[in-house]
């Protein structure tokens, strides 16, 4: 018989540690990076077009990571509600079945 053991609090942690992640990341690659690619910024014409071109060729990079972190984020969540929910039903069910009640104390 297969045994699962998980920590739902550690998958939901994960999960908002990761929707933190991608927060971050869009905070970073819109932010600084555009900034710096401001004429004003770097004081030079040349090395302002090379960022302005860097921030337009990693946009498309960086919005498919973000999604990708935000679908692993939602992911995460998701599994840890559902797992918590078959651990609250299964006691339930397992309590009913011995005559007490879902607390187990009438066990």
């Amino acid at each position: 018989m297969t045994q699962l053991d998980l920590e739902t609090t550690t998958l939901a942690t994960a999960g908002a540690d990761v929707r933190g992640a991608a927060a971050t990341l869009a905070d970073v690659s819109r932010g600084a990076l555009v900034a710096a690619a401001a004429p004003a910024a770097s004081g030079d014409a040349g090395l302002s077009a090379a960022l302005q071109d860097l921030a337009a060729a990693w946009r498309a990079t960086d919005e498919a990571l973000a999604g990708e972190l935000g679908s692993l984020a939602v992911g995460l969540s998701h599994a840890a509600e559902v797992f918590e929910g078959a651990e609250r039903a299964t006691t339930h069910d397992l309590a009913a079945l011995l005559g007490g009640d879902a607390t187990g104390a009438g066990a």
